[in-house]
């Protein structure tokens, strides 16, 4: 077994974890700028453990641009937007574990959420 399929299973293995498998995973869904510019977002929701895709493009080809779109289960609301790339930066100090394709993230609390929001 090389070390490319010892990676494979590790990750596998990571990923029927009950964390993995119980963290939402967002699908995207389509949006336009005020330009009239689709983009795919997903979805990261205060207080929900999350799994994001690293690379989205190389499963979503038909999509040029990926926004992660903030909501707030407080104030019951979308409170922002970032480029997903910016976000996955940003949201490093939040990922409990991660795999070759995928992250997880910790329940984000409120005050992340917002500051997360004020990074455009």
């Amino acid at each position: 077994m090389g070390i490319f399929d010892k990676r494979k299973e590790r990750d596998k293995e990571k990923s029927d974890s009950p964390a993995w498998q119980q963290a939402y995973v967002p699908t995207y869904s389509f949006i336009s700028d005020a330009s009239g510019n689709p983009a795919a977002s997903f979805a990261l929701n205060e207080g929900i453990s999350t799994r994001l895709l690293k690379k989205p493009q190389e499963y979503y080809d038909d999509v040029d641009r990926f926004i992660l779109i903030l909501i707030s289960s407080t104030d019951k609301k979308i409170i922002g937007e970032l480029p997903y790339d910016k976000a996955l930066k940003a949201l490093e100090k939040f990922q409990n574990d991660e795999t070759k394709e995928e992250v997880l993230l910790r329940p984000l609390t409120y005050a992340e959420i917002k500051e997360l929001a004020s990074l455009k």
